[in-house]
């Protein structure tokens, strides 16, 4: 089963990572760090850390992970560009319309696009996340030494995404790159049926491992 304290970490870096990457693209939409600058740091966890090292002080609150665990925030903030956003250099500009009322020319107006984008999932993503959550089944049930019923799949399917999810998240933090599937397996729970983020949404340990213990509770029933 996942550790407590280990996921409680990891959850937390995940956090202040998204909130150094949104705070590194508005760095350089404003030109204060170069684009080339700002993808070595997202891209590579050496130099990544040797950067939050460097500018420790300067990261915003919000961003700024616990003195010790820098090391492994540096790995999770490098994982980003790889799992789920790409950086880019001339984004361009986009038609706006204030809370998508109407996009009429009276009502519109072109804006910059932003320099942080969100990846696009190909299938082999959507695949690879399905079998993440098939091997997040099997281990559960190999912990409780049952039957992995895969007849379980489609009505596990949001906490499975959950515990895949949390395990990925703890082997960026050890540097391991999953690649874009990691977006898929966020959108099973934090985005809606119709398409489209849950607002006011907040990854936690405690929804991880209820999903968790949701997952063998039904495993155990099976």
């Amino acid at each position: 089963m996942l550790d407590r304290q280990k996921l409680t970490v990891a959850v937390d870096l995940q956090r202040r990572s998204y909130a150094l990457l949104r705070w590194l693209a508005e760095a350089v939409r404003r030109g204060f760090v170069t684009f080339d600058a700002a993808h070595t740091y997202a891209t590579l966890p050496a130099a990544a850390q040797a950067w939050v090292d460097r500018h420790f002080a300067d990261i915003p609150p919000d961003a700024r992970p616990p003195h010790d665990e820098r090391e492994a925030f540096a790995r999770m903030f490098a994982s980003y560009l790889e799992t789920s956003f790409e950086l880019v250099r001339e984004p361009g500009r986009k038609l706006y319309s204030p809370d998508a009322h109407c996009f009429c020319p009276m009502c519109s107006w072109l804006v910059d696009a932003p320099n942080l984008r969100t990846k696009k999932l190909e299938r082999t993503d959507k695949s690879r996340a399905e079998k993440q959550m098939r091997g997040a089944l099997h281990a559960i049930a190999a912990e409780l030494e049952v039957d992995a019923d895969e007849s379980l799949l489609e009505e596990l399917r949001e906490p499975l995404a959950y515990v895949a999810y949390g395990r990925d998240l703890l082997e960026r933090a050890r540097g391991g790159m999953v690649g874009p599937s990691t977006l898929a397996l966020w959108r099973e729970f934090a985005w809606t049926r119709t398409g489209a983020p849950r607002k006011g949404f907040v990854l936690t340990a405690d929804a991880i491992l209820d999903a968790e213990a949701n997952v063998a509770r039904s495993l155990s029933a099976s």
